[in-house]
């Protein structure tokens, strides 16, 4: 048998179930709606509708013949329409549920790129695939934990109220300027940037309170408008919008690995063949992984709103990121310790999320009119003024930054080690 068509069969046999499966779970959440012919297609009794396109698809791509991409655009197009439909239902409550899960989803994205488009010649090597994978592995982890972590899971409201706020202002602002003194005579120059950047939030701090103190009203009233806006952001969704964060969170967390089969996919139709059983182990692999763990967060999403995670689940991400880094070390490629590294970032970006829905933003920011404190705008604002703290003009050291960066970058998507 050809290859190629085993391939192929092999493809056909992964994605047929999946369609057939997603276009039954369209038809039990259908609603009564406007009459159309795609909705009396979606709700059409007869197997026939599902089954006549599926089939025209499996076939076309078995022959090489074009006529599937009409298939498959029929599939879409009934899928596009329901949502448009039920968008009200549907796309409101998802959006909602990704704006809640952004740190997340950038990170699975910035990954998922770095998969796809890099260069896939390495992948060949002994390793290199399994370490991606495993790392894919507890990307994917990650995210279900951040999901309930951060949008299941009730945390308090914290209230940080001082008996006398212009003094530990006067405190904070002093060390800014300690540190940012020492930073520039002593080095490293770097400490200088983010010390005026703490600095001006201080002092502006310093401002709101004199302004408290002559208009104390105002003050509160305030205060308490942006404690409401930080509750009512981080308030647990309702029984819509429930559904809808699972829904994302598993489609987020199955992303990384899609888009390491996705990487697989041309070498499995080489013409030499040298690379075909390795794609073809690691399409299996990743297939077997994908499935089971949709399976597996659907099973666990039916559990009780407050139940937390168990222990075995934080032991085993970290035993799968420890073994990714383990492995990483052993074969000297930068890909898997890029996904792992993505993956801690998005852990800790998470918790600076979920503390800045809780903690009070300071007042500094609060006098700029912040009502929760923007700590990625804060990192990016340290990282610009840094540049303005090298002895040499600000726009030599920024692209010198830029340089670095597009190194490390290209290193990673070269997927060879970086020269020391």
């Amino acid at each position: 048998m050809n290859v190629n068509l085993l391939v192929d069969v092999v493809f056909v046999a992964v994605y047929v179930p999946l369609l057939w499966r997603a276009w039954q779970w369209l038809q039990t959440k259908e609603r009564k709606a406007q009459p159309s012919p795609l909705r009396s297609l979606t709700l059409a009794v007869s197997p026939l509708p599902r089954a006549v396109p599926i089939a025209v698809l499996a076939v076309s791509h078995l022959a090489g013949n074009p006529v599937g991409f009409g298939a498959l655009g029929l599939l879409a197009l009934v899928g596009a329409e329901s949502a448009w439909r039920n968008r009200e239902r549907w796309v409101r409550a998802h959006v909602w549920a990704l704006g809640r899960l952004r740190v997340p989803a950038v990170v699975v994205t910035l990954v998922a790129v770095v998969l796809i488009f890099g260069d896939t010649k390495s992948l060949r090597q002994p390793g290199v695939g399994l370490a991606v994978w495993m790392a894919a592995v507890a990307l994917g982890a990650s995210v279900w934990f951040v999901m309930r972590r951060l949008v299941l899971t009730s945390w308090p409201q914290k209230q940080w109220r001082s008996a006398r706020p212009e003094l530990g202002a006067l405190i904070r602002l002093a060390l800014c300027v300690l540190v940012g003194a020492v930073g520039w005579v002593y080095g490293p120059r770097q400490l200088t940037g983010y010390a005026v950047v703490l600095g001006v939030v201080v002092a502006l701090g310093l401002v709101w309170v004199v302004w408290e103190q002559g208009d104390g009203e105002a003050a509160r009233s305030k205060i308490s408008e942006a404690d409401r806006a930080r509750a009512r952001v981080a308030m647990r969704p309702n029984a819509e919008q429930r559904p809808a964060v699972m829904r994302v969170a598993r489609g987020l967390a199955v992303t990384p690995l899609v888009a390491l089969g996705v990487a697989y996919v041309p070498m499995a139709y080489e013409p030499d063949g040298q690379g075909v059983l390795t794609a073809m182990r690691v399409l299996v692999l990743t297939t077997v992984a994908i499935l089971f763990g949709d399976w597996l967060m659907a099973r666990s999403a039916k559990e009780p709103w407050h139940s937390p995670h168990h222990w075995w689940f934080t032991a085993a991400l970290v035993l799968i990121a420890s073994g990714s880094l383990i492995t990483v070390s052993a074969i000297g490629r930068t890909l898997p310790l890029a996904v792992v590294f993505a993956m801690f970032a998005g852990l800790l970006l998470s918790e600076a999320q979920r503390f800045a829905e809780t903690v009070p933003v300071p007042k500094g920011l609060l006098f700029l009119g912040f009502t929760r404190t923007p700590v990625a705008l804060l990192i990016v604002l340290c990282l610009l003024t840094s540049g303005l703290s090298y002895p040499t003009d600000a726009v030599e050291s920024w692209s010198t930054n830029l340089r670095q960066v597009v190194r490390i970058a290209s290193t990673v998507m070269a997927f060879e080690p970086a020269s020391t």
